[in-house]
């Protein structure tokens, strides 16, 4: 049962990752008349963030995966250091 909340839990972290790229389709507003309001400052902020979203999901991952297998070490050599 563990196991199964274990990877039911990473599935979806892994896929929350996923939502990071609509921050780019944001940038580019579409107007009422087909014209596009073209703003590249505002463009670039939008890939920018997306960017390090992705980025900061992996690194987050692997910080929690890195604490649950340290807890588990210290629990398994019973806390004598």
């Amino acid at each position: 049962m563990k196991r199964f909340i274990f990877s039911l839990t990473a599935a979806l972290a892994l896929l929350s990752s996923v939502h990071a790229c609509p921050m780019c389709k944001d940038a580019i507003p579409d107007a009422a008349d087909g014209q596009t309001d073209y703003d590249p400052d505002r463009q670039s902020r939008g890939y920018n963030d997306s960017i390090y979203i992705m980025l900061a999901v992996p690194a987050m991952l692997a910080a929690a995966m890195g604490l649950v297998i340290y807890r588990q070490c210290r629990r398994v050599d019973g806390g004598n250091a």
